[in-house]
C-alpha cells in the first residue's frame, strides 16, 4: 500500500511585511477553535439531557473574553503581571475569608459566620474585575439571561449582612441564628446560580437534572 506522507506546517517560513506588523495569533486561534468545539458538543448534551433541540443560549463570558480583556488593559491601565495579583489577591482574601467564617461557625459564632461569608462572596465575585475591567464585568451581569441572577445574588448577600449585623449583634434577637443560617443557604444557592451562568448551558443541564430527580421522587 502506498503511504500517505503528512505535511507539517512550515514554521521556519518568513513572514512577509504585512504579517510583521500584524503577527498571527496562533495561541488566540487556537483558543476559538477549543471555544467552537466546545460549544458544539455542549449543544448536542444539553439536547440528549433535555431532550430538546438545540438551544441557541449565549456562551457567555467565554465568547467575550478577548473583547473584555482589551478593554481591561485600556481603562485599568494595568500590567498583565498586575492583574493577575489582583485576581490571585481577591481570591486568596475570598477564601480566608471563607475559612474564618469556618472557624466562626465551629465556636457557634453565627452572625461572625454570616458576615465573613457574605463579604468572602463579595471578593470572590469582584475579582474577575481585574480579567475584564469594572465596565465589562457591569454588562456581563446586567445581560438578559444573567440580570435576575444578579439581582437575587446581590440581594441575598445584603440580606445577609443585614440579618447578622442588625438582628444578630445590635438586637440579639434569639431567632438571629436561624435567619443567618438560611440566608446564608439562600446566598449559597443564589451565587452558585450566578456563577453557572457563566458556563455554557449550565443552568439548563442542573435544572433539567432537578426536574428529573424531583420527578423521580414525587411520582
Amino acid at each position: 500500500m502506498r503511504q500517505r506522507r503528512i505535511r507539517f506546517p512550515n514554521w521556519t517560513k518568513p513572514w512577509t511585511k504585512d504579517q510583521a506588523r500584524h503577527p498571527p495569533s496562533r495561541a488566540m486561534d487556537s483558543f476559538k477553535k477549543g471555544i467552537g468545539d466546545f460549544q458544539k458538543s455542549a449543544k448536542k448534551t444539553i439536547g440528549k439531557v433535555t431532550g430538546q433541540p438545540e438551544p441557541d443560549e449565549e456562551v457567555g463570558l467565554l465568547s467575550e473574553i478577548k473583547e473584555d480583556y482589551n478593554a481591561c488593559c485600556n481603562s485599568l491601565k494595568l500590567s498583565r503581571k498586575q492583574r493577575i495579583y489582583g485576581l490571585g489577591y481577591s481570591i486568596a482574601t475570598g477564601f480566608c475569608l471563607s475559612m474564618l467564617g469556618v472557624f466562626l461557625l465551629s465556636v457557634k459564632n453565627i452572625p461572625g459566620f454570616a458576615i465573613c461569608y457574605a463579604l468572602g462572596s463579595i471578593c470572590s465575585i469582584c475579582s474577575s474585575l481585574f480579567i475584564v475591567g469594572p465596565w465589562g464585568q457591569l454588562k456581563n451581569m446586567c445581560k438578559p439571561h444573567r440580570a435576575i441572577a444578579t439581582v437575587m445574588m446581590f440581594s441575598a448577600i445584603g440580606f445577609t449582612l443585614f440579618s447578622a449585623i442588625y438582628w444578630g449583634i445590635i438586637k440579639g434577637e434569639p431567632t438571629a441564628h436561624l435567619i443567618c443560617l438560611i440566608s446564608v443557604c439562600v446566598q449559597f444557592c443564589c451565587v452558585t446560580w450566578y456563577g453557572l451562568s457563566y458556563i455554557p448551558y449550565a443552568r439548563k443541564i442542573v435544572s433539567s437534572c432537578i426536574k428529573r430527580l424531583l420527578t423521580s421522587i414525587f411520582s
